[in-house]
């Protein structure tokens, strides 16, 4: 169980690097949605950092205990 969660940590990080360089196309400004506001947004991607954030601790909690 420690190597699954090891290995889907790695997964996991990767994939968070890969979400900050796509960052700007990810989470930038929507061009079919000019109404929304930098707010919004910005609540939108906190969440989002917040559970991936959450996922990855899991995820290294199992590998380490």
């Amino acid at each position: 169980m420690k190597i699954v969660a090891a290995i889907a940590a790695l997964i996991w990080l990767c994939l968070g690097v890969w979400g900050l360089k796509q960052g700007r196309r990810l989470f930038g400004p929507d061009a079919d949605n000019p109404s929304e506001t930098g707010g919004a947004r910005s609540f939108g991607v906190a969440h989002i950092i917040a559970v991936w954030f959450g996922i990855f601790a899991y995820f290294v909690y199992i590998a380490v205990k």
